[in-house]
């Protein structure tokens, strides 16, 4: 989805800083699924602004620039949801810099190796808690999209969060189940080499 859209849903969930929205995307309720940059959420808001889909108060700071909370206008809301009923979503992609490296395990140390599995591990625990929309811990940016204006849990919130946690736990089930096998597997080929 292009960085218009992902802003309009980010404002879906009530007001809203750029910075606020850039967090949303790189540690908050959309980091595991959606990417916007810093360099393109704010260029996208001064057009959503521009097209009257979106509105802005200024709030004075001292010795800083005045911060913008954005908002989304009743027209941004009907063309949020227009795009949702319009678009074809792209096919989803997993990109992981430590599945990329596992790949090669055999040419790396075996510590190496199960340093990376153990921080692979550790990511989707740490994912695991942030996903789960009960959280009450997180901050502000992590759970702004998931309960409605009365409280209440959105359900599609509840569904995608049950579903990250789903993967996961399986994620994390395979990775008991099969680390040490790796290892071991590794450790022989290593001893037939030498």
């Amino acid at each position: 989805m292009d960085v218009r859209t992902l802003c309009l849903g980010a404002l879906m969930g009530g007001e809203a800083t750029g910075y606020e929205i850039r967090k949303m995307f790189e540690d908050g309720t959309f980091s595991h699924f959606q990417i916007a940059s810093l360099g393109s959420i704010y260029p996208a808001l001064t057009k959503l602004t521009q097209d009257g889909l979106v509105t802005f108060v200024e709030h004075e700071q001292e010795n800083r620039p005045d911060k913008k909370i954005y908002q989304l206008t009743s027209e941004g809301r009907r063309t949020f949801l227009r795009t949702l009923l319009q678009t074809r979503p792209a096919e989803d992609r997993y990109r992981s810099d430590i599945l990329f490296m596992l790949t090669f395990a055999e040419e790396m140390p075996i510590e190496l190796t199960e340093a990376l599995i153990d921080e692979f591990a550790a990511r989707h625990e740490l994912m695991s808690q942030q996903i789960d929309p009960e959280n009450t811990d997180k901050p502000a940016h992590q759970k702004s999209n998931a309960r409605d204006e009365n409280g209440e849990l959105r359900p599609g919130c509840c569904f995608v969060a049950g579903l990250g946690q789903a993967m996961c736990n399986a994620t994390l089930k395979f990775i008991r189940e099969n680390k040490q096998g790796l290892l071991d597997e590794l450790k022989a080929r290593k001893a037939n080499k030498s």
